[in-house]
């Protein structure tokens, strides 16, 4: 039997439309995605134009997004597979983005 750990990746989600997360959250329950962890994030321009008003006429060049949503899962290859069959569906302007990053070890989590 092979080791479950050695198909699991990070996945990383940034959605920057509010709106999205709740379809984003039902496709990742579609797919069997069913811990993650979800954090309020503030980007580059948001911080510039709110909190360092010395730079507003720098964050006026940036689109003025006031914050976004991340989402970490520790999943296996072919849900985050699945689940990006799903993203490529939703418009450009809401789609999240994301990465996936290998994992050499993890533990703490029930793998079976």
């Amino acid at each position: 039997m092979s080791d479950p750990k050695a198909e699991l990746r990070l996945l990383v989600l940034i959605a920057k439309d509010e709106a999205v997360m709740d379809e984003l959250i039902t496709g990742m329950l579609d797919v069997g995605i069913t811990g993650a962890t979800i954090v309020e994030s503030k980007g580059l321009g948001a911080i510039l134009h709110q909190d360092m008003p010395i730079f507003s006429g720098l964050a006026s060049l940036l689109p003025q997004y006031t914050g976004s949503r991340m989402v970490f899962a520790l999943t296996t290859v072919q849900r985050i597979s699945d689940l990006q069959r799903f993203i490529d569906e939703v418009d450009p302007p809401r789609r999240p983005v994301g990465l996936v990053i290998p994992i050499e070890d993890a533990f703490g989590f029930n793998f079976y």
